[in-house]
């Protein structure tokens, strides 16, 4: 069968970049023909105020000081995470779906693109290491063309219908697709509530689809109640699909610049609007372990190093399952690394990334998964709440997790044979 798989392109945000990864070679080993489409997560359009913006911006990173710089930043974030959220529009490029055929063009976007080691080692991964068949849209006739050759549409997993994670995406729900069959398959609202400017638009979309499956059972009650059904289904995300085996093989591919120590923590953070309370969470793991060699991998290019250990900005997805695998304690504030702990039977403490009531907040799915195995005193408070260190108890946890997996691979393959 021809699938058409949507999410997230991969991208130095590892979660991001794996699951797209597990639900695409679980696809392929289940014997379907898979291509990747993507359109590289559209931005607003440029108008005459946002360039007038940007150089403004520009000049004032030349004149002033950086504390000022910083507040800047602080009210901007505050003003977005109070905001709206945006709706995009389908790409439409014609002059560099032109220019795409050119042979030049792809060495100058990888030239481009891959301005630093982690950049060149998601692009090798993504376009160099057959782990894809990459198609990126540049113009409404292929979105035409992609749909001419699809037996099925899948929409992937991640924060794909998140609409405060890069605003609502019209490819995310499947608009262009015309009446080709589609599917979701632990797709995330990661939201408590469905925004009402953008309500009645994606029950008009996922409407279409035979099937939904998500990743969080507070994205079935939403979705039940949108669409006025009852057979939403909650399944696992795709990292959980393949073995444990697997990803250490996968891992297997690492290229480290560094010896690694014997016992270090792992750090691994997405956000950092509550970094004082990451710090604060390291430092207490590092009392507690009696381990002082701390490994921050980063993935949007920022300098912090928690507990004053080592920043390593290098890494690729294959560097980071090492990284993660080999740890002796793990501290993030991520979904996906939380899986992969799992996965790996480590010991962790998690932080929430968003504060409590925050507009656009992603803490949901992580209260979810938390909550499901019964492992919520793994999240980190304050100094004063110990609880983070109960050790998790996996002859308890495994039994339910691989439950869950049997049924999404049920479910998933019924997905296909029954759209």
């Amino acid at each position: 069968m021809k699938i058409k798989l949507v999410t997230f392109a991969p991208h130095p945000n590892f979660g991001t970049c794996l699951q797209g990864y597990a639900l695409n070679k679980k696809l392929r080993d289940m014997g379907h023909e898979v291509e990747f489409i993507y359109n590289c997560r559209e931005v607003p359009p440029l108008t005459l105020k946002t360039l007038f913006i940007s150089g403004v911006k520009k000049i004032a990173k030349l004149i002033l000081p950086k504390a000022k710089i910083k507040k800047l930043k602080e009210r901007k974030q505050h003003q977005k995470r109070n905001s709206s959220p945006y709706i995009l529009s389908l790409p439409n490029h014609p002059i560099l779906y032109i220019l795409s055929k050119l042979p030049i063009y792809n060495h100058l976007q990888k030239t481009i693109k891959c301005s630093n080691l982690q950049w060149r080692k998601v692009y090798k991964f993504t376009f160099e290491d057959n782990n894809f068949c990459m198609k990126r849209i540049y113009t409404h006739k292929q979105y035409n063309e992609v749909t001419d050759d699809a037996d099925l549409f899948i929409t992937g997993s991640d924060q794909i219908w998140n609409p405060y994670c890069g605003g609502y995406n019209p490819i995310m729900f499947l608009e262009f697709a015309g009446n080709t069959k589609r599917v979701a398959y632990s797709s995330s609202i990661s939201q408590p509530e469905i925004p009402i400017e953008i309500k009645e638009r994606m029950k008009n979309a996922l409407s279409k689809f035979t099937h939904i499956a998500v990743r969080e059972q507070r994205s079935v009650e939403l979705l039940n109640q949108l669409l006025n059904r009852n057979d939403v289904k909650l399944v696992v995300d795709p990292t959980y699909l393949l073995s444990a085996t697997e990803w250490e093989e996968f891992g297997e591919k690492a290229v480290l610049e560094f010896p690694l120590p014997e016992k270090y923590i792992f750090c691994y953070f997405v956000g950092d609007k509550r970094k004082d309370v990451y710090e604060e969470m390291v430092q207490q793991v590092k009392l507690y372990t009696g381990i002082n060699e701390v490994i921050t991998l980063e993935c949007y290019n920022r300098e912090y190093a928690y507990g004053n250990g080592r920043l390593y900005k290098d890494a690729g997805p294959y560097e980071w399952v090492y990284l993660l695998r080999h740890a002796s304690y793990i501290c993030m504030d991520s979904f996906h690394a939380t899986v992969f702990a799992l996965k790996f039977q480590k010991e962790f403490v998690h932080v929430m990334k968003n504060e409590k009531n925050e507009i656009g907040s992603q803490n949901t799915r992580m209260h979810d998964i938390l909550n499901r195995y019964s492992i919520a005193y793994k999240n980190y408070n304050d100094v004063t709440d110990t609880r983070w260190q109960q050790i998790i108890d996996y002859k308890k946890v495994n039994p339910i997790i691989n439950a869950e997996i049997e049924d999404s691979m049920k479910f998933l393959k019924y997905e296909i044979e029954n759209n």
